[in-house]
Order: C-alpha cells, then sequence, then structure tokens
C-alpha cells in the first residue's frame, strides 16, 4: 500500500494500480464533453511521467524534467493544474511550486514527494501548493486531482456565466425599456437616434445609420439618425440600402413588426473583442429589440394619423388641410432634390374686383366664389395633384411632375373654370393666381410660397385690368388706350412703355428668345407677316428648330389693324415675356412685360387673329 498525505481538496481515495482496470475509471469519469485542461508534470522520474502520459491522455499534458522548463512552460502556456516533484535538481523543486504561483497565478498545484522528503512536501503546501502526494503515485489519486479541478473550473465557469446572463437580461430590460419609450419622442428624428443608440450598444458596433418609411405608398426609406461615421445615402430603398450593407459589408437589421418592413439600420462591422454581452449577430436580444423598434414606429405612424384625419381635410371644402399640403410639400421637395425632378405649386387669393376691373385684397371673403372654390380648383387638375386650403380666401395647389411650362398651362386652366359662363377676360374678376417652379423659383417651400404670393399679389395689378375694353384685340393692345404702364421700378411685372429702331426691336426679341431657351423647354408664339419684323428675326434665330422649343409664328395680316403690329409672347421654364407695338415708318412703339397674365393674353390675340388656337 502506497502512503499518501491530503492537505487539500478534494484528494481523498483508495490507491489503484496503473494496470487496465485503471482505464475503465478514466473513461467513466473523463467523459464525452467533459472540459479538457492543461496540465504541467514536473518530473524526473521518467515512471511517474509514463505515468501521466496514460492517465491524461484525453488532457492536455505537458511534461518538464527540470526547473527551467517547468517555469518556461507554465509562463508560456498558463497551465489550470501543476504537479511538482519537489526532489528534482536535489530539492529545488520546493521553490518552483512558489515560483509557478507567481508565473501562472490561476494554477492549482500539487506537490509530489518521496518517502525521504516527506518534510520538504509538507512545506510545498505551506508555500501553496493545494496537496500533497507521497511518490509512487497511483493514476486514480492523479484523476482525483485532476477531476477536483476540474470541477471546480466548471463550477467557476458556470457561475460566471450566469453572472454574465444576468448582466446581459439586465442590460437587454434596459434597452427595451427604452425601445418602448421612444414612442413618445416629440419627433421621428429623436426616435430614430435612439434606436441607434440601442443597437449600437446591443451589437458593439460604433454606431448606426437609421432609415424609416413614414409612408408606405412611397417606397423610399429616408435616412433619420446617422451615429455612425460612415458613408450613407439619405434615401433609398430597401433594396438599394441592403445591396450598399453587402457591398461595404454593413451589418443590416430590419425593422419589421409583424412581417411588415417599417425600416432599417446600417451598422458598421463590430471591434473584434467586443464588450461582454455585446453580440454581432442579429438572434437573439437584438432581433426582439429590433422588433419591439418597428413597433414603436408603428405606433407613432399610426399616433399620427389618427391625431391627423381630423387635420387632413378642410372641414368646409374638399381641399386638404395646409399642414398636410406642408407634409406632402415636403416629401415632394425630397423627391425633386434626389432625382433633379421638377414641380411646380400655385397660390390663389380671392380678392374684391373694382370698377376699373383692377382686383382688391379687402374684404375677400365678400366674394361670390369663395366657397365653391375649391370644388372648382379640384376640377381643373388632375388625381395626383393637392389642393389646400389656408384661410376664407386662400389656396395653394401643389403639381408634382410638372415643370414650368406645364405650370403656365395649369394657371390658364384654373383661371378658365373660375370664369364666368359669359366672361371673356383671361383673368376672372376676383381672382388672383401666382405660380412657382421648383428649383428655378426657390429650393425649399418657404421660397417658393414667397415667390407664388409675390406673383399672386402682383397679378392684382397686372397691365391686363387696365384695357378698355374687356376683350381687346390684338390691335387694340397697342391703340394707346392702355393706363397704369409704367409702375414702379420694383415692380418686376409692370409694363414698360418701349419705343425703338425695328432692328432694335428685332434683337430685343431675339435676345428674349435667347435668355428663355437657357432655362429649358420654350414656347414661342409671334406674328408674322410681310410687314413685321419680329417674326422674321424668331424664325432666322430658331432656323429649322431647336430641341424643347415649341414655335408658332403666325401670319395676323387677315386681322383689321394687325398688320402694322409686332408681337411676340414667350413662356420659358423660369418666367414669360411678351412685347406688343405698333409700326411707325422705322419704329416701334408699345410696351412690354413679364407679366404672365399679358403673356397669355399676348400669345392668345395673336393666334385669334389668324383664327388659331395656340395655348391649351
Amino acid at each position: 500500500m502506497t502512503s499518501r498525505i491530503t492537505l487539500g481538496p478534494p484528494l481523498v481515495g483508495a490507491p489503484m494500480s496503473t494496470d487496465a482496470p485503471f482505464s475503465l475509471a478514466f473513461g467513466e469519469r473523463h467523459g464525452e464533453g467533459a472540459r479538457q485542461v492543461t496540465v504541467l508534470a514536473v518530473v524526473a522520474d521518467e515512471v511517474t511521467a509514463d505515468l501521466f502520459r496514460r492517465v491524461l491522455s484525453r488532457d492536455r499534458l505537458l511534461l518538464a524534467g527540470d526547473m527551467a522548463e517547468g517555469i518556461a512552460l507554465a509562463e508560456a502556456e498558463a497551465p489550470e493544474i501543476v504537479f511538482v516533484d519537489v526532489g528534482v535538481a536535489d530539492g529545488a523543486g520546493l521553490a518552483l511550486v512558489h515560483h509557478i504561483k507567481v508565473v501562472a497565478a490561476g494554477s492549482t498545484v500539487f506537490a509530489l514527494a518521496g518517502a525521504d522528503v516527506v518534510a520538504a512536501g509538507a512545506h510545498a503546501v505551506a508555500l501553496g501548493a493545494a496537496g500533497l502526494f507521497i511518490l509512487p503515485l497511483g493514476g486514480d489519486e492523479v484523476l482525483n486531482a485532476v477531476h477536483a479541478v476540474r470541477a471546480r473550473l466548471v463550477e467557476r465557469a458556470a457561475r460566471g456565466q450566469l453572472l454574465a446572463d444576468l448582466r446581459a437580461h439586465t442590460r437587454a430590460s434596459e434597452w427595451l425599456r427604452r425601445m418602448v419609450e421612444i414612442a413618445d419622442a416629440p419627433d421621428w428624428e429623436m426616435i430614430a437616434a435612439e434606436v441607434a443608440d440601442v443597437l449600437a450598444e446591443a451589437t458593439g458596433a460604433s454606431g448606426a445609420i437609421v432609415y424609416v418609411a413614414r409612408d408606405e405608398r412611397d417606397g423610399e426609406l429616408a435616412q433619420r439618425a446617422a451615429t455612425a461615421a460612415i458613408e450613407a445615402p439619405l434615401f433609398g430603398t430597401e433594396t438599394e440600402l441592403l445591396e450598399r450593407a453587402r457591398r461595404e459589408q454593413l451589418t443590416a437589421v430590419r425593422l419589421t413588426a409583424r412581417k411588415v418592413t417599417v425600416g432599417l439600420a446600417l451598422l458598421p462591422p463590430a471591434p473584434p473583442k467586443s464588450n461582454e454581452g455585446h453580440a454581432a449577430s442579429l438572434d437573439g436580444i437584438v432581433r426582439l429589440l429590433a422588433t419591439q423598434a418597428a413597433t414603436s414606429f408603428a405606433l407613432r405612424l399610426e399616433r399620427e394619423r389618427a391625431s391627423s384625419v381630423a387635420l387632413m381635410k378642410d372641414p368646409s371644402s374638399s381641399a386638404y388641410s395646409f399642414a398636410y399640403y406642408v407634409d406632402v410639400a415636403g416629401r415632394e421637395i425630397d423627391r425633386a432634390r434626389r432625382y433633379s425632378r421638377r414641380f411646380s405649386i400655385a397660390t390663389i387669393v380671392l380678392g374684391v374686383p373694382g370698377e376699373d376691373g383692377a382686383v382688391s385684397l379687402a374684404n375677400p371673403a365678400d366674394s361670390p366664389r369663395a366657397a365653391e372654390l375649391g370644388d372648382k380648383l379640384l376640377s381643373a387638375v388632375t388625381d395626383i395633384d393637392v389642393v389646400a386650403r389656408i384661410d376664407e380666401n386662400e389656396f395653394h395647389l401643389l403639381l408634382p411632375e410638372t415643370e414650368g411650362l406645364g405650370a403656365h398651362a395649369v394657371r390658364r386652366r384654373i383661371l378658365a373654370k373660375l370664369a364666368s359662363g359669359n366672361e371673356r377676360r383671361l383673368i376672372p374678376r376676383g381672382v388672383l393666381v401666382g405660380m412657382a417652379t421648383f428649383p428655378h423659383d426657390g429650393q425649399n417651400l418657404a421660397q417658393l410660397l414667397r415667390v407664388a404670393r409675390r406673383r399672386a399679389d402682383s397679378a392684382a395689378d397686372s397691365i391686363v385690368h387696365s384695357f378698355a375694353s374687356a376683350d381687346p384685340s390684338l390691335a387694340e393692345l397697342v391703340s394707346g388706350r392702355v393706363r397704369n404702364v409704367g409702375s414702379a421700378a420694383s415692380d418686376l411685372f409692370a409694363a414698360r412703355p418701349f419705343s425703338l429702331a425695328r432692328s432694335d426691336a428685332a434683337a430685343l426679341a431675339v435676345t428674349a428668345v435667347t435668355e428663355a431657351m437657357r432655362g429649358g423647354p420654350v414656347l414661342v408664339v409671334a406674328a408674322h407677316h410681310s410687314g413685321v419684323t419680329i417674326g422674321g428675326a424668331i424664325r432666322t434665330l430658331l432656323g429649322a428648330g431647336r430641341e424643347g422649343v415649341t414655335v408658332h409664328t403666325i401670319d395676323t395680316s387677315s386681322s383689321p389693324g394687325a398688320i402694322s403690329t409686332e408681337a411676340l409672347a414667350v413662356f420659358a421654364e423660369h418666367g414669360a415675356y411678351a412685347m406688343v407695338g405698333k409700326v411707325d415708318g422705322n419704329n416701334v412703339r408699345g410696351c412690354h412685360a413679364a407679366d404672365p397674365f399679358f403673356v397669355d393674353l399676348v400669345a392668345e390675340r395673336i393666334g385669334r387673329a389668324a383664327g388659331v388656337r395656340v395655348l391649351g
């Protein structure tokens, strides 16, 4: 029987032979799935070393025959269990116990001692060894020692995992609480910023880019928060953003609730060594957070819809409210900027016509058309256009995908709808209309609204109100019976008189058309016959035609009094211009203006003089 001293837990057990039965016990203890440990044995005796080899065949075994090698292996490999023969190097193994506890502080050290150096073994325990075994060893002693340490390590790991899981659940509960509360945030950007922060914390990423679709009919996601230092577009469909994430190796988190994706988050790769509990995968808590974020976004959207249903429609007409108009216009501006598109807006104001035809903005509610204007506007536009009522006398109109020439056509269509049945005026009495087109007239909604309102106000003083006849002919436009020609210099739309040589008048007309073509498509209407100079100059300028330029040079010689009349109307993306004058020898005397209503009048009268309709 081998003598044995046990000073550390748990090293109690009967000695066992090292023949065949030992392998059975080893297999029972070292079953499938058992945690492998690293064992260092510093022994000089080859028999003892061979015992370790046979007993610990399924663990990682390191063997050292002297002190130097033992210290080097302990420092390099950080073994979890160390067996030291205190008798190596004539008893220097005792010091080795102390050194190993320094270089591999987390290891469990067992001392081995022959019968002649038992006292040294006892000193080894005093220096920190967990137990003392008397040589020669039995296989069961080694297995018991390793099994006890393995059990403690497994228990420690399990305890650490439980603590980690508890911390993870605590963090997850806090993240979920934040996700639930974001639905009450005051705006979409704050909601998206909180989602970005939580997802970044949960995945260990440096930040996130969050996209949200506020309108399921839109099909696009808009960037609402960016906390990651990565290049990302402001808009994009889900397919486009997922493809970008694939190319740039970003993590894409769908914000999905009930199989409906309401948003998307893009995250840069997490650092190789993230903090404990930060998982880069989309499993578990990240999926739950994404679902809760989508739910909060959906709740916020439904709340906005519920609160805005009553505000969407104007209660006294068929038009929309101004708040809804601003929201739709904002989305239209976003699309127009991204895809280089154009759109237009209109401001329609009811006024009170005076005795001279001019329109006053005083007491607009007295106008008999105030109650029916919304319905008439709706009948004059397409299904994608948006009519909104601002107050009792003002309406706004949004015209998606409508460029400048289209806006002029809509303006004429609106005025025709608002005219009474027997009214032949191009501008109905008591109605003011102003148009503005993106991007020529403004880069944002505020600028466009100011331009449209200024043009509507200018319509009150348009020269068309000052003609003696309510339905003047082309000849009457230059008959001299025009009042208020040449108002304040600050009025950009006021008519100005001119007296020019015929060649200079032709040069002015050519300059006007040339400038108009710089902005895109152009519509030109000019009088032309043998006695007229301007029409010929325009035909010479344009030759066989220009792309995007529509020209009507019309023979007006058959119209009484029009034989000596020079007339030109130009409609461009960024404005309108007309000039009309009477030929007097080698001179032309008349007026010109950038007033779109006057341009309409000149173009329509040129066509009427020849029995041709030139304006749609």
